[in-house]
C-alpha cells in the first residue's frame, strides 16, 4: 500500500480525515489529521444477539383551539365610511402626529398608515377601531 500524503510504500495505512477529505496515510502523516473510524468493520457476530430497541412512540396529536365566535352588533352589520381617507389624515394632523408616530401606537406599519390615507387600503374593522380611539374620529358606521 501506498501513503496517500507522502507517497511512502507501507504494510499498513490508517483512515485519518485532513481538511474534510479522507486519506489513507502512513503512521508517519497520521498525526497530522484526526482518526476516522471504520463503522463496516463493526458487525454483530451473531444476529441473534442484536439489541431490541424500543418503539418510537406515536406523535400525540393536539386538536386545534376553538375559534372565536364573531359577534352581531343587534343584528346589524357594520362598515367603514366612505371618506375614511381624509378624516383619518386630517385628524392625524390636527393631533401634530407623524405617520409613524400613529403606527406605533396602533401597532401597524407607517406603510400601512400611508396607503390608508391615499385611499388604497381600507382598514379592517380592528385596525379602525384603533384609529378611531386614538384619533378621536369615528370610523365605523351601522348598515342596516
Amino acid at each position: 500500500m501506498e501513503c496517500e500524503m507522502c507517497g511512502k510504500k507501507v504494510a499498513k495505512t490508517t483512515k485519518i480525515m485532513i481538511d474534510g477529505a479522507i486519506l489513507n496515510v502512513c503512521d508517519d502523516c497520521a498525526k497530522f489529521g484526526t482518526p476516522v473510524i471504520d463503522h463496516n468493520k463493526f458487525k454483530p457476530v451473531d444476529p441473534a444477539i442484536r439489541v431490541q430497541l424500543p418503539e418510537k412512540p406515536q406523535p400525540r396529536t393536539v386538536s386545534s383551539p376553538a375559534r372565536k365566535q364573531v359577534r352581531k352588533v343587534n343584528d346589524e352589520d357594520l362598515d367603514i365610511v366612505e371618506d375614511y381617507a381624509e378624516l383619518v389624515k386630517n385628524a392625524r394632523e390636527k393631533l401634530a402626529m407623524s405617520q409613524a408616530d400613529l403606527a406605533a401606537k396602533i401597532f401597524e406599519r407607517k406603510n400601512v398608515i400611508a396607503s390608508i390615507e391615499r385611499g388604497e387600503l381600507m382598514p379592517d374593522l380592528k385596525t379602525a377601531r384603533k384609529l378611531e380611539k386614538i384619533l378621536g374620529i369615528t370610523l365605523v358606521e351601522k348598515v342596516s
